[in-house]
């Protein structure tokens, strides 16, 4: 069965959505090192429901511009001192012909944001030929020259993501669940978890996300993962 369709523009034009925040861990020192944005609606209806109908309505580049922006507002400005902001972005919006202007206007109402907005760039199957896109790698350029960083999203330990990391170049790389869950208890996936930072150690900071347990938890400190963020730490939530 498929994911069902929403009324896209409507949700737009109500604004019928706000914003969540969860935590990123410094393990170093075990403090917030910065926040993910992640999308919430009133009734609540899954982010993937809501991504899958804009695509189908031609409306992915607003809804993804229209969460960006909400984010950057519901943001508390004085966490920017202390705590970057990471939010969510489709490669299909990075090339958008319109995008350029969008974050000029974005940093022109919100200069403080310069040198600390993360754009993390969805890993999707979807969208999966923009990465090879020259103009892809222009706004990526784009985005830095302006002073912002960037992270890959949902990456696995494979040679490909670390092919991707060599090739675009990033601040930070995040591994997906699939590396985190039950890795105390899983000697492959902590080998693999050693190869994956013995390589980006010395180029980017990586995340580890979904932790859920202690066990994990620790074992990820243990191992030398900077940066952690799953339930265990804190679930999404308004700030």
């Amino acid at each position: 069965m498929g994911l069902p369709t929403l009324n896209i523009s409507n949700l737009i034009k109500d604004r019928s959505f706000y914003t969540e925040f969860q935590p990123l861990w410094n393990t170093s020192n075990d403090s917030i090192f910065a926040y993910e944005a992640l999308l919430r609606t009133t009734p609540s209806i899954n982010p993937l429901t809501i991504f899958h109908s804009a695509r189908k309505q031609s409306l992915l580049y607003e809804i993804d511009t229209a969460s960006i922006s909400n984010a950057v507002k519901e943001y508390p400005y004085t966490y920017l001192d202390k705590h970057l902001l990471f939010v969510n972005v489709f490669p299909s919006t990075i090339v958008h012909p319109d995008f350029p202007n969008f974050m000029e206007l974005l940093l022109t109402n919100y200069k403080k944001i310069k040198t600390r907005l993360v754009f993390e760039i969805h890993e999707d199957p979807f969208e999966e030929s923009y990465w090879g896109k020259h103009e892809f790698l222009e706004r990526l350029s784009f985005l830095k020259s302006k002073g912002f960083l960037i992270a890959y999203d949902d990456l696995t330990h494979s040679l490909f993501s670390i092919s991707k990391m060599i090739k675009f170049q990033p601040d930070f790389a995040k591994l997906d669940r699939s590396c985190s869950e039950n890795l105390s208890n899983s000697p492959k996936k902590k080998q693999s978890l050693e190869f994956f930072l013995a390589y980006s150690q010395q180029k980017l900071l990586s995340i580890l996300e979904g932790i859920e347990t202690n066990e994990d938890f620790v074992t990820s400190k243990k191992m030398g993962v900077p940066l952690l963020q799953g339930y265990y730490m804190a679930k999404p939530h308004r700030l």
